[in-house]
């Protein structure tokens, strides 16, 4: 058996919460792409925000971030200089449990 690859700039996570739900879910498998740090409106990131990491969608609007949680009926803003963008989510895996 392969020890595995390592891929350079690559992450992968396991999601620990449900916020994300029903597109992320907690068990989740989760890659980020540490090199795509910019913000695309609408996509999801891996954040670096008051000591915690967060998965969740960001808007931006100029130099305000909104942080949006799929299974949340609320958002969050926040400046844009109090955040540190890991990397955009680009795989989520739900394995099978048998």
């Amino acid at each position: 058996m392969d020890e595995g690859t390592f891929i350079p700039n690559y992450s992968a996570f396991i999601m620990n919460g449900d916020n994300m739900s029903p597109t992320i879910n907690k068990g989740d498998h989760i890659v980020v792409d540490n090199e795509q740090r910019a913000i695309r409106s609408g996509e999801i990131y891996l954040v670096g925000y008051k000591k915690q990491k967060l998965v969740c969608r960001l808007l931006l609007d100029r130099q305000t971030v909104i942080f949006v949680f799929d299974a949340l009926d609320e958002s969050h803003e926040e400046s844009l200089d109090n955040i540190n963008v890991i990397g955009r989510v680009i795989e989520v895996k739900t394995l099978a449990l048998d």
